[in-house]
């Protein structure tokens, strides 16, 4: 026993001699210009060590370093590009006898680097480890050669006990882009670097970048590795916060169960905060892998939900939810979306898509519904119905009307050059501007700001309709053309759904080719050109019924008043047609040709696009010998020309008999009303009504009632 005490006591002595031999021997500073010269040569740079080098002896043998710094080249904002207060380093001895060399904790307190690139191009860090000897030869190649000569043949294994950085700080400026970054605090603990083994690590970050401010902590378990693509990490938990004077993310976290490439990784996340006019509140999770050469990034089964509040929406609350499939290709920075299905509260959408990062954004969509109703959606059908409402009773106010829409404000059309965008869409059921579509098919393309529809094709209350579609924003005022084909669609309902208008009914073809300058309502009514054909069979014209009102020229012309008899206000046709032309704010035409077994009509007139006014003159004749309504007999007015006025406007027509005009075209009934008054004036006057002075008298009077 006495002999193992006093081994013991030899070892401590010789352990105690040796530290006493160590400090009164080697002072650890006479190494610092020799440190220093080493830098010098190796990096072309200063390294000022300010502080002193002690040694440290307990818990192991190490170094404190005090403050220390490495200098910029001259030309820049700061003189170091990296320094710091106070460092400290332990190794422990025995282990080097075997070629081990294990480091204790290093930890690094009060650190700064500054990195900038000046306005020429020219950063700090160039030129680092490219140092010159005298004559002027480039060093790093020669040392290089001999560092490999002097190599021991048996490796070192080397391993860290861990990494401390304590209240460090960084600056990254750009003067060349204009950007600065600053780190204003980082804490990093590493608690031990060990090739091959699992570590602990957490940090915590604060900074600004500009107006952005930044922080964000976290922890993480590490699998250290001499090489990247064999790194792995494991239970990371992150949260980070991000704000400026317009946005401010509160709340953003992240957790990940691994993480190893060519591995899947399960993920949760959540972010919550506000941007302008609108507040969000996102939660979901996923599976990501990454391929080992770092190219190609997978995300399968994406499932997330959102809460969103503002403004800027088209309803004041809205609920998203998101499930899909993804690729993200590194190198060609593209991203493909499959088995995509989204749900925008009562709207559902599937499809797929893709998006290519670019100058102008590459994006491609092929995206289905079975129905969506935009009307609901965005809540114009409840807004016309609270309009068409009476006002509340008991003496309330109405509301205020709303702003006056600025009728000359052109849209704000930039977006469309800076996307280029390729979608088809598929819609089984389709409500807009109370218009109710079924299997719509819809293809279109934006690139170069012009947006151009290739085809919409789509079934329209028991017809269908097919139109193509340009618009150009490149110039001053946007450019659009427009061609549409409806066929066989039933009049009346629609133009009950899409005008509230009930003025005409039967199955109708209409043919559209119009262009024009301007997206404004005005300019669009005062600048768009080209014509509207119509060709409606089987139907009826509402407000006017054409044989009373021929009933009524009768009786005019023979000076008696019609019989009245209760008609619904409605004239039939088998065919009606009219081609209008339609510019410098006025759509005309002079081939209105309606025909029905009795009737024929023709006619002629305008409409004005601004002031909506109608102006239309509709000559209507008989074409057949036949029974008028009540039994009476119309045989002696076959052919009679009723010349009927159309006033009013697109909401409310107004119909009536054009008397000067009936009686100015039908030459026949001036002369047969002539002879009515010779007749009448030689019974009252008997011999004298042949005096010329009294048939110049009856002339005058008759002309002026036929014109």
């Amino acid at each position: 026993m006495k002999k193992i005490l006093f081994a013991l006591l030899a070892i401590v002595l010789v352990v105690v001699i040796g530290i006493a031999a160590l400090l009164a021997l080697v002072d650890p500073n006479q190494f610092k210009p020799m440190i220093a010269e080493q830098v010098k040569k190796a990096t072309g740079r200063e390294l000022v060590m300010d502080g002193d080098i002690s040694w440290r002896f307990f818990p192991s043998v190490g170094l404190d370093i005090g403050k220390t710094e490495f200098r910029n080249p001259a030309g820049f904002a700061e003189e170091n590009l990296m320094r710091f207060d106070r460092a400290e380093l332990s190794v422990s001895v025995l282990p080097l006898l075997s070629n081990q060399l294990e480091i204790g904790n290093v930890s690094l307190h009060g650190g700064r680097v500054f990195i900038q690139t000046l306005k020429s191009g020219k950063s700090n860090l160039d030129g680092l480890g490219q140092a010159k000897d005298e004559s002027g030869a480039d060093t790093s190649a020669q040392d290089t050669a001999k560092d490999t000569a002097n190599e021991p043949k048996q490796a070192w294994a080397l391993s860290l006990e861990g990494i401390e950085i304590v209240d460090a700080s960084a600056v990254i400026r750009d003067d060349k882009a204009g950007t600065l970054t600053q780190v204003d605090k980082l804490d990093f603990v590493l608690n031990r670097f060990a090739p091959g083994e699992w570590t602990a690590a957490s940090f915590d970050v604060t900074g600004k970048n500009g107006e952005l401010n930044f922080q964000a902590k976290g922890n993480t378990e590490l699998m250290i590795a001499k090489a990247m693509d064999t790194a792995e990490l494991k239970k990371l938990s992150l949260q980070a916060a991000v704000n400026d004077p317009k946005n401010d993310i509160r709340g953003f976290t992240l957790a990940m169960d691994q993480f190893k490439l060519g591995e899947w990784s399960a993920i949760e996340f959540a972010v919550e905060g506000q941007i302008p006019d609108l507040t969000f509140d996102t939660k979901g999770s996923t599976r990501l892998k990454m391929d080992p050469a770092l190219t190609v990034v997978d995300v399968q089964a994406l499932d997330m939900k959102a809460d969103l509040k503002g403004a800027v929406l088209p309803r004041p609350e809205m609920k998203v939810a998101l499930k899909t499939d993804a690729t993200y290709q590194l190198k060609e920075q593209k991203a493909t979306l499959a088995n995509l299905a989204a749900d925008i509260d009562e709207l559902s959408l599937t499809g797929k898509g893709s998006f290519k990062s670019a100058n102008v954004p590459v994006i491609r969509i092929d995206l289905a519904s079975d129905n969506i109703d935009l009307d609901a959606f965005l809540g114009t059908e409840k807004s016309a119905q609270e309009q068409a409402a009476t006002p509340a009773e008991g003496g309330q106010k109405p509301k205020a009307p709303a702003a006056a829409k600025d009728k000359d404000a052109e849209p704000d059309l930039s977006a469309l050059k800076t996307i280029d965008l390729a979608a088809n869409v598929a819609i089984g059921k389709f409500k807009a501007a109370n218009a109710k579509l079924s299997d719509v098919l819809l293809k279109l393309t934006i690139k170069n700001g012009v947006l151009n529809m290739s085809s919409l094709d789509a079934k329209l209350y028991q017809g269908s309709i097919h139109a193509t579609a340009k618009l150009d924003a490149n110039g001053k005022l946007p450019t659009y053309r427009v061609n549409k084909q409806i066929k066989g669609v039933q009049v009346h309902p629609l133009l009950m759904d899409v005008a509230q208008n009930d003025v005409l009914a039967g199955t109708g073809d209409i043919s559209v080719n119009l262009s024009g300058t301007g997206l404004s309502e005005n300019r669009i009514r005062q600048n768009v050109a080209g014509t509207l054909a119509i060709n409606f069979a089987d139907g009826a014209i509402y407000g006017v019924n054409i044989p009373e009102m021929i009933r009524e020229a009768r009786a005019t012309l023979k000076g008696k008043k019609a019989d009245y008899v209760e008609e619904e206000r409605k004239t039939d046709f088998s065919a009606m047609k009219a081609t209008f032309k339609v510019g410098n704010g006025v759509a005309s035409t002079d081939n209105i040709d309606v025909d029905s077994p009795l009737l024929r009509v023709d006619g002629k007139g305008s409409t004005n696009l601004m002031s909506e006014e109608l102006n239309f003159l509709i000559n209507t004749s008989l074409v057949a010998t036949s029974k008028g309504q009540g039994g009476k007999d119309i045989d002696e007015v076959a052919n009679l020309t009723v010349p009927i006025d159309v006033k009013g406007n697109w909401t409310e027509p107004k119909f009536g008999l054009n008397l000067a005009m009936l009686l100015k075209q039908n030459n026949e009934l001036e002369k047969k009303a002539k002879k009515e008054v010779e007749r009448g004036l030689e019974k009252l006057l008997g011999d004298k009504a042949k005096d010329e002075g009294v048939k110049d008298v009856a002339d005058k009077l008759l002309k002026g009632l036929f014109n």
